[in-house]
């Protein structure tokens, strides 16, 4: 799945929030927050800085993916064990 979406991935800002574009500038998330704390909490919407953090983490996924291993990609794992 992840090599369809070409690394690096970036991040961009957005009026309202962050998105992750990979290598192509497709845009493959978005992650919407308020700027103040206070009207953030009282809707259930994340702030700024927490749509910031997701969007960092979720840019982070091809580089956690790539130190799993064979282990997360089932294909890989039957070539290598014969299991499922």
């Amino acid at each position: 799945m992840i090599s369809r979406f070409p690394v690096p991935w970036r991040i961009v800002e957005l009026p309202n929030g962050f998105a992750v574009e990979d290598a192509n500038g497709q845009q493959i998330g978005v992650f919407y927050g308020r700027a103040d704390p206070n009207i953030a909490g009282h809707t259930g919407i994340m702030t700024l800085d927490e749509a910031r953090q997701m969007a960092v983490d979720f840019a982070r996924l091809p580089e956690l993916l790539k130190q799993d291993g064979p282990q997360n990609d089932p294909a890989q794992r039957h070539a290598v064990t014969g299991q499922d």
